[in-house]
């Protein structure tokens, strides 16, 4: 530590935003701790019919101290009051604080209180919370939970809590969210205060505007201690130090902001939600400038350094070897030897967690258990890969409920999933064996998410975009006459997600349930037998659908109305909204191919048929193509629908609701049939 405390300096935090009107004179309209009767009678046209539950009042401030290390400490208080409207919100009543601890220091919470209130014989009754009801829980090495569930809530009633965080890791600065997707907020309010000694980057997301968005400046004195290292006092002995520096003074509101709407193909909402965040980036010792933004390289050698990571990937595991002699056989080549390990540990390992990164205990005790978390697992999977010499690197990445990663710097809390890269022949193939069924060289898809890291001394950036991945899915249907009537076979090649859906619902029932499943899904009239399901007990290959059928339609009707899609019909549009602000992201690209061959019923003549039609989607993002024909005997069909993109911006949304409001209303048409008298 240098002369931080002799010189007068001044240096303006950073922060990213838009200036507003400012409305300095409007303060917090509730007082936290206080609470009648009218407090019950919310008045906003915010609050629906449909709304389960209202914010009434968020607040948040965040200031700095003096510690006895010679730096700062930052203090975090949030007080929040809800209304529960009905049992759906139930869940608000359950709170969970996430803190942060690296070696000897940790986040502490202080001043934790909570209170439900509820009116009853037209009397308020609070029931506080019991501190014997808080308790905590460990996420990993560095991160845990401090959890508590407000008591008595039920219908109607306001719940109220408030806590403080102290913390050492300037670099953490809280967040801010100002928009629930759960109900609407009436008031939501950060407020910060920052000395120039730390440099700030603010970043805001979200579409709504601020209330109040004011920014001034202050000077404020800190009291700071720290053991004296050098100099005419005895080494370790404290120092107190007065600091008096300019600070930044920001204020933040958003007043009734609407419940964040998930719409249909939101990758995650935190995305999009109204939100403020902060990563320091510079400090000010006195003298010199200080970069201490995180980085990759950073981050990396860190975490090749920590024994819940990195650390026994660069031990000698030979006791793996014993493992290694009945999992591979000698003379394969290296692809070989890998598909071979990463099916022996999908199959062989229970995932138990598949939102923690790390090792939770030890490589040796997840062999012993066979289960562990997706660290465990994914880890022990690059070990057994280098111990046949095969390239194999962990891979960092966001799963998409927690929302992208910056790929400029790296936020943990966001790389919540480990998988495994493994390069071949130069071909890098990314491996999860905590799925079951899933294909060597495959991901989930909450795994396609944008960037990710390669762990490695290189820290390569790698991307995994729905874009990049296509589902292709195909159906034939033949129709014939036959003595007994009208029969049909139906043969269904799914894509390679809807067979790994396929696959884990069977293995999670059986065999018989999906084909009883598939019996009560068609109409009376549809009668289906000899149902043959193919590959679904194999992580490789598609799932195949076959069954034959009969139809009913023909055999007394003067007039048949027969669609040639059967149930493979678009039949509801997933665009139902009329606007949209936020883009579409489908979970990939799709190519869907239906044919139909029928003979026409005996007895029966065409008196309708539909038009065939090429629609494209934008010119070159897709196209619908319907065809169909006849030559007096027999009826033709066939339907495509690709989608070369699958991620499309906000403003293209009325173009992409229109193209599949015309495939649902062409699919819904159909052939007409009369009885020849």
């Amino acid at each position: 530590m240098k002369t931080i405390f002799k010189k007068f300096f001044l240096l303006l935090a950073v922060l990213l935003f838009c200036v507003f009107k400012s409305y300095s004179q409007n303060k917090l309209p509730i007082n936290f701790g206080q609470l009648s009767l009218s407090d019950f009678t919310i008045n906003s046209p915010l609050v629906s019919a449909d709304a389960s539950a209202v914010i009434i009042a968020d607040y948040g401030d965040t200031k700095f101290t003096g510690n006895a290390k010679g730096w700062f400490t930052y203090v975090f208080k949030k007080q929040k009051r809800i209304k529960i409207l009905d049992k759906r919100a139930f869940n608000l009543a359950t709170l969970q604080i996430l803190l942060y601890r690296n070696n000897d220091s940790q986040d502490k919470v202080e001043h934790l209180t909570a209170v439900t209130y509820n009116v009853e014989d037209g009397k308020v009754i609070e029931k506080k919370l019991n501190s014997n009801d808080i308790f905590d829980e460990k996420i990993d090495k560095n991160y845990s939970y401090k959890k508590f569930i407000l008591p008595a809530v039920k219908e109607g009633s306001i719940i109220e809590y408030s806590y403080t965080v102290k913390s050492d890791f300037e670099f953490n600065l809280p967040a801010w969210e100002f928009q629930s997707n759960v109900c609407p907020t009436l008031w939501s309010e950060y407020n910060v205060t920052i000395p120039s000694l730390l440099s700030y980057m603010s970043f805001f997301q979200g579409d709504h505007a601020f209330f109040i968005n004011t920014g001034s400046e202050a000077f404020q004195s800190y009291s700071i201690r720290r053991n004296r290292e050098t100099g005419s006092l005895i080494q370790g002995q404290e120092e107190k130090l007065t600091v008096s520096t300019p600070t930044i003074i920001h204020r933040w509101v958003m007043k009734e902001v609407l419940a964040f709407n998930v719409e249909n193909y939101i990758s995650s909402p935190s995305n999009y939600i109204d939100k403020i965040s902060f990563q320091l980036y510079k400090t000010y010792d006195g003298e010199n400038y200080h970069d201490v933004a995180n980085n990759w390289m950073k981050l990396t050698d860190d975490l090749m350094k920590r024994e819940d990571f990195g650390l026994p990937l660069t031990e000698d595991n030979y006791w793996l070897d014993e493992i290694l002699q009945t999992v591979v056989k000698d003379g394969e080549n290296q692809l070989q030897t890998a598909r071979r390990i990463y099916y022996y540990v999908q199959n062989n390992y229970t995932c138990t967690d598949h939102s923690n990164k790390y090792i939770e205990t030890t490589l040796r005790n997840v062999v012993k258990k066979k289960s562990g978390t997706v660290g465990d697992i994914n880890l022990l999977l690059v070990a057994l890969l280098q111990r046949k010499y095969i390239s194999a690197l962990p891979v960092l990445l966001s799963t998409t409920d927690v929302g992208r990663n910056k790929p400029s710097y790296p936020l943990m809390e966001k790389l919540n999933y480990t998988i495994c890269q493994a390069k071949i022949n130069s071909i890098d193939y990314y491996l999860d064996a905590t799925q079951p069924f899933l294909s060597f060289g495959k991901l989930p898809l909450n795994c396609y998410n944008g960037h990710a890291r390669v762990i490695s001394k290189d820290t390569t950036a790698v991307y995994f975009l729905a874009d990049s991945i296509k589902e292709i899915s195909l159906v034939n249907t033949l129709v014939s006459n036959t003595d007994q009537g009208m029969k049909g076979t139906y043969h269904n090649t799914m894509g390679f997600f809807e067979s790994l859906d396929i696959k884990n619902r069977i293995a999670r029932s059986n065999i018989n349930g999906y084909q009883n499943g598939l019996k009560d899904a068609y109409l009376e009239d549809f009668l289906i037998d000899d149902i043959i399901v193919d590959s679904f007990q194999t992580p490789e290959g598609p799932v195949s659908v076959k069954f034959d059928f009969n139809l009913k339609s023909f055999q007394n009707s003067d007039i048949v109305y027969f669609n040639p899609l059967f149930g493979e019909a678009l039949r509801k549009n997933p665009f139902a909204a009329a606007e949209r602000i936020y883009p579409v992201e489908m979970p990939y690209k799709i190519e869907k191919i239906y044919t139909l061959n029928m003979e026409i019923p005996a007895g029966y003549k065409i008196e309708e048929l539909p038009k065939s039609v090429l629609v494209k989607l934008n010119e070159y993002e897709g196209f619908y193509e319907y065809l169909i024909n006849t030559d007096g005997n027999m009826i033709q069909m066939r339907r495509k629908l690709f989608l070369y993109k699958a991620n499309f911006k906000s403003e293209d949304y009325q173009t992409l609701r229109d193209f599949y409001t015309y495939i649902v209303k062409k699919e819904s048409e159909q052939i007409v049939f009369k009885k020849i008298k």
